[in-house]
This record gives C-alpha cells, structure tokens and sequence, in this order.
C-alpha cells in the first residue's frame, strides 16, 4: 500500500515538472514575441517638411507624439429620447408662432334657400268664385306693390294659395297685403303657412256669433293667428237649449303651442282648451285594443295585445323561466284576442271583431269629431 502511494506521488511530480518547463518556454517566446514587434498603442512620430523659406534647424526633431482624432461616444437611449421630445416641442412651437394662412382662396359656402312654407302665403275667403283667373290675379297683385312678388297662385275651395319667387319670403308678401287684398273679396283671414293646431275651446256662450268670437280671441290673447273661422263643435239642433257649448278653432303661428292645453281670455273670462283628437270607427284603442275611440279618452281595463291578460304590451313576458323575451310574443306565448278570445292578436285584420265598412256607415276616410 506504501508502495502505491509514492508511486502515485511520483507521477505527480514528473508531469508537474514537465507542466513547469513547457511554461518557462512559452514565457520566453511571448518575450521574445514582445520585443520584435512595436507597441499598436504607442503612436508613430511624424515628420512634417519645414517651410522652404524657413532657416535650418539645428535641434533634433520633435519627438513628442501627435494627438490622434478620436471617435465620438455611441448615444444612449435616453439622450435620442430626450432629443426628439426637444425637436417635436421646437416644431409646436414653431407652427403655433406661424402665420395662419389666408382664408380668401378657400371655397365659399352655398346659402341655403328658403323652404316651400316660406314662400306661401295663405288668403281664407267667404262667398262665390273669385271674379278673375289665377293668372290675371297674379298679374293684379305684382302690379299693386309694384314690383314682383309672386310666382303662382292656386286656388282650392275659398283657399287661395300665393307663392312668391324663390328669392322673397312670404311675410315680405304679407307686409304689403293691404295694397292688393281688395282683388280678392270676401277675405276671412290671411297667414303664413305654417303648421296648424286645431283646439277645442269648452265653455262659449251660444249667444255670441262666430265673427265675435273670433275678434275676442285674437284681441284679447297675444300672437293667436287664426287660420279660419271658428264653428261650433255640435250641430244646431244638439246646441238647442244649451247656454255654452265648444267651439273649434284652427290657430297658427310661433306662440301657437303655449294656447294648446291652456285657457283662453274673451268675453271678460277664460275657457278652457284641448287639443282634437282625431279618430272614426275604425280606430283601434291603444289601451283597451278596442275600436271607435281615442286612448287619450279609453276609460276601460287595460289589455295586452298578445295575450289578453290585463297588463300594458310593453310589459308582456314569456310564461316560462328560461325565456327572457319582453315586450313581443316568442315561440312559448299563446296568442289570445281580447275583442273575440280568438287565437291571434288583437291587431289583426281578419278578427271577427274587427269593424267592416258597411253601406249605411259613414266612408272610413271620414273623420268623427269628439264631442265632450
């Protein structure tokens, strides 16, 4: 075992001195190596020819070593960032010191023209056909102002129609009614064509004409413009024996909507207004999904459309719990009429129920005033 041991320290030795002979010679080589050959780092003299006119110099040469030029430092990120954040500031700047430039080239914008109801000019009249031709009259009232104003003229019932070129407006034509309204006799009312409100006002004295009440009205309420005479609501035989009853007007103008739904002020009181519903036989309730009445005055149950059940349509729902539709029929809903118990809607044609047009009623074009 001793044995083994130092044959194994003996091995060690032999190549640890090979190992230190074999350095010694490649540190003499790299000596060698670095004596034969000049420095990279240590610079080059350079000798610079002296001027021809210069005297000869005598001192040795100078042999101090020339200054190289040396490359400039790569850029971090941060010094590009900060730079553009500089050039795009300096750019802002610079645009928003710019003068602006001049507008005068640019192309100009088109006037809008007038609308069709500004050139119309709405004359209500009483009494026969008027004694003259639409064109003769056309002539007659340029002629009066003198100068154009209107481009044609239509007639309908005692309602004539003036429309002015497309360049005048119809209240230009209006300033100068009082030079032309005599060619046109039996005149009720003149307006401009705008749109109509029809008001039911409760309460008037029969005792008092239509012509008074209109006068009153449009006196003693500020910016009413009615578009033609007043007539009473009910026929002569139903306002027997009645002190008031109501009476129907057709206003017009800007303030028109703030009389709707409020009082008027005539005959030293005021009276209450309602707007005109408008229905006949075969209107369909919205409310109750029944006919011949306004939802505005449907003083029944409501229903639903789909369904019947007494809940509004908007409100219908799918009867099972897995259905999230609302407000319209799925493929779960049983549709049920409420007017037959029929399985369809309530608004369809072919409901037995539904009202037919027959030969003692009245046309289904024909309106049904509300009488209250």
């Amino acid at each position: 075992m001793i044995e083994m041991i130092y044959q194994i320290q003996k091995d060690y030795r032999t190549a640890i001195d090979t190992l230190s002979k074999q350095i010694t010679a490649l540190t003499k080589e790299v000596s060698t190596l670095k004596n034969a050959t000049l420095r990279p780092d240590t610079p080059t003299p350079i000798h610079f020819p002296l001027p021809v006119t210069a005297p000869k110099r005598t001192a040795a040469p100078d042999s101090r070593p020339v200054a190289l030029p040396t490359a400039a430092p790569h850029k971090s990120w941060a010094t590009v960032a900060r730079k553009g954040r500089k050039e795009k500031t300096t750019m802002a700047a610079r645009a928003a010191n710019a003068p602006a430039r001049s507008t005068t080239n640019n192309r100009p914008q088109l006037k809008k023209g007038l609308t069709a109801r500004e050139c119309r000019l709405v004359v209500k009249r009483e009494g026969g056909p008027l004694p003259t031709t639409p064109l003769d009259l056309r002539e007659d009232i340029n002629l009066a102002p003198a100068a154009t104003y209107v481009q044609s003229i239509s007639l309908r019932g005692n309602t004539v129609t003036l429309t002015t070129i497309e360049s005048i407006k119809a209240s230009s034509l209006n300033s100068k009614v009082g030079t032309f309204l005599h060619l046109m006799p039996g005149t009720v009312s003149v307006h401009l064509d705008t749109p109509r409100s029809h008001v039911l006002v409760h309460g008037i004295p029969t005792s008092k004409s239509l012509a008074a009440i209109a006068s009153t009205l449009t006196t003693f309420n500020t910016g009413l413009s009615l578009t033609s005479q007043p007539r009473w609501l009910t026929t002569d035989d139903g306002m027997a024996g009645k002190a008031a009853t109501t009476v129907l007007i057709s206003i017009t103008g800007p303030r028109a909507s703030n009389y709707v739904g409020k009082c008027l002020a005539t005959f030293s009181s005021t009276y209450r207004t309602e707007p005109r519903l408008r229905f006949n036989s075969h209107i369909q309730c919205s409310k109750c999904r029944g006919y011949g009445h306004h939802s505005n005055r449907c003083t029944n149950p409501t229903s639903c459309r789909w369904c019947a059940s007494p809940h509004p349509t908007a409100n219908h729902t799918c009867p099972t719990a897995t259905c999230r539709i609302r407000g319209r029929p799925c493929s779960h809903t049983v549709l049920r009429c409420v007017n037959c118990q029929g399985p369809h809607d309530a608004h369809t044609a072919q409901c037995p129920s539904h009202p037919k047009v027959a030969q003692d009623e009245k046309p289904e074009g024909e309106e049904e005033e509300m009488t209250t």
